[in-house]
């Protein structure tokens, strides 16, 4: 029977990585049956078709439809439920995973698909999300961009919920982002439905990280250059004051905050496995 797999984030947990993994192997994966469309094919055809009806190719989801009813299809796309904007933009995130889900569901006429997510930890969620707005977006300080999510009242358990009201005949598995290094052969074997020691990995760092000093560098610029002055600038900043020995990784947040923002994941996590007791999650 044909499997429909959706690898739908969470942002910052792997999931460039992850997707350059199997697009490397898009020739093996299929010679095994299994389809995989690079995520910048998916983005540009269906992805954004959550956002905007009128921006979506009609033909390619409706090819990928049809391969659907008769292929094992991986979907890899963390845009899926939501993108790094929400919180600024709707004031908390994934704001909307449910609606656009449920979207998922009936555009690719699957009902019963397996549904992959990794969760991270709320204080290096939080910094790693912002790094990934101001890639893109206006500048925000991090001190304003906390506030949001502080007043947003953002949990995991929400997300699952979700997702799970989405699409209620999936099949869920969910990981600890901290434990992905120690566990990947096995997320990607349950993928494929298959040993995956046959995938090739991704070479070289997949994207820069920012540093505490490269950010203080942004900040400053961003009070006399444009937006689109700057989005020109981000990764250029971000390779000449790389994290390392040298610049200390940006983490504005304090030991408290840190130690508070984990104990609340760790509840979470017990809550996620307490109301939704079908999910598996993937290394225990």
């Amino acid at each position: 029977m044909a499997r429909t797999i959706l690898h739908i984030g969470a942002h910052k947990t792997a999931t460039t990585y992850m997707q350059k993994k199997l697009a490397i192997n898009v020739d093996q994966l299929s010679a095994r049956g299994i389809h995989y469309d690079p995520l910048e094919v998916l983005r540009r055809n269906f992805t954004n078709t959550l956002q905007d009806p009128a921006k979506g190719n009609s033909d390619f989801i409706a090819r990928l439809r049809e391969r659907i009813k008769v292929q094992h299809v991986i979907v890899s796309e963390e845009n899926m439920p939501g993108v790094p904007g929400d919180l600024v933009r709707n004031g908390v995130y994934y704001a909307y995973a449910r609606d656009r889900l449920k979207l998922v569901g009936s555009l690719l006429d699957i009902t019963t698909p397996e549904i992959f997510m990794a969760l991270r930890e709320y204080s290096g969620f939080i910094v790693s999300m912002y790094c990934e707005y101001i890639r893109h977006r206006e500048f925000i300080s991090f001190a304003d961009y906390f506030e949001i999510y502080k007043k947003s009242g953002f949990s995991w358990v929400k997300v699952v919920g979700d997702i799970v009201e989405a699409l209620p005949g999936a099949r869920v598995r969910l990981w600890d982002f901290s434990k992905f290094r120690t566990i990947e052969n096995e997320v990607y074997s349950l993928m494929l439905g298959q040993d995956s020691a046959f995938l090739t990995a991704p070479e070289g760092p997949v994207r820069e990280s920012f540093s505490d000093a490269a950010m203080r560098s942004y900040e400053a610029l961003s009070a006399v250059l444009s937006h689109h002055e700057m989005k020109g600038l981000i990764n250029p900043i971000s390779r000449a004051l790389p994290k390392g020995d040298v610049h200390k990784a940006f983490n504005p947040l304090t030991q408290e905050v840190t130690d508070s923002l984990k104990a609340q994941y760790k509840q979470d996590l017990q809550a996620v496995r307490e109301k939704f007791p079908s999910i598996e999650f993937i290394g225990g």
